[in-house]
């Protein structure tokens, strides 16, 4: 029996990991079907922090236009307790201060936006900001913040979800697996480009990584002639054959 190359090893690998990724797709789609059993009596289970209209905004002209753009730009956070719920406050927002235009309120997307009412819309104002791919609209609320106050509300358990313990004992099954020291740098559960970074062809590989590593930068080269020292700026296309001897 021959030894298997390299290319091959990592070629059946990848093709393992896509099998067990299908499975687990499958699984939780099965387990999605099962659905919920709701509940005769609500359980309590924490608070909610949010906020609401002040008192005299809740009576004015604009309530049901200030109400609309409240629940449009909430995010509302869980707590077992109203200090706990202030203490996760703080961190959600400390931490991810850069996707939301303050604490408790998030920007809008351009579908989101075009739900609103036309009243709604004129308490917003459109900026831009550059993306992945090009420049993304989105919309920031211009309210005053004394329109709102911060407000607690309970939480409760309305259903329970059925779980099946097959489709559970199997999922973690197939997540161990994913999870040794073999599959789990090729599976997208453990590294997002996976397989991005696998190319079995030695050449294309290295033409890959003098693209990644001098990517917006220019590549100077150092050429002797007639005991000088000439130097020539190129672009970055990781080939040489465009150099100019004088």
């Amino acid at each position: 029996m021959s030894r298997r190359t390299r290319k091959e090893v990592i070629t059946q690998r990848i093709s393992l990991v896509k099998e067990l990724e299908k499975e687990l797709e499958q699984i939780r789609i099965a387990q999605h079907n099962l659905g919920y059993i709701e509940l005769d009596k609500p359980i309590r289970d924490g608070w909610f922090k949010s906020f609401r209209p002040r008192d005299d905004v809740a009576r004015s002209k604009m309530a049901k236009v200030y109400q609309e753009v409240l629940d449009a730009v909430l995010q509302e956070i869980w707590g077992r307790e109203k200090k706990h719920a202030d203490k996760k406050w703080r961190k959600f927002f400390n931490r991810h201060h850069r996707n939301f235009q303050r604490p408790g309120v998030r920007r809008l997307g351009e579908k989101e936006y075009q739900n609103l009412s036309s009243k709604a819309q004129r308490c917003f104002i459109k900026r831009r900001r550059k993306g992945h791919r090009g420049y993304v609209n989105f919309y920031s609320c211009i309210l005053p913040r004394y329109y709102f106050q911060i407000t607690y509300r309970r939480a409760y358990i309305t259903r329970w979800r059925v779980i099946s313990p097959v489709l559970k004992s199997r999922e973690t099954e197939i997540r161990e697996i994913l999870s040794s020291s073999e599959l789990w740098s090729y599976s997208s559960y453990n590294c997002y480009h996976h397989r991005y970074w696998f190319n079995p062809h030695k050449i294309e590989r290295r033409k890959t990584k003098v693209i990644l590593c001098n990517k917006n930068e220019l590549l100077y080269k150092s050429v002797r002639k007639d005991g000088l020292e000439i130097y020539d700026a190129l672009p970055n296309t990781g080939s040489m054959s465009s150099m100019t001897y004088f």
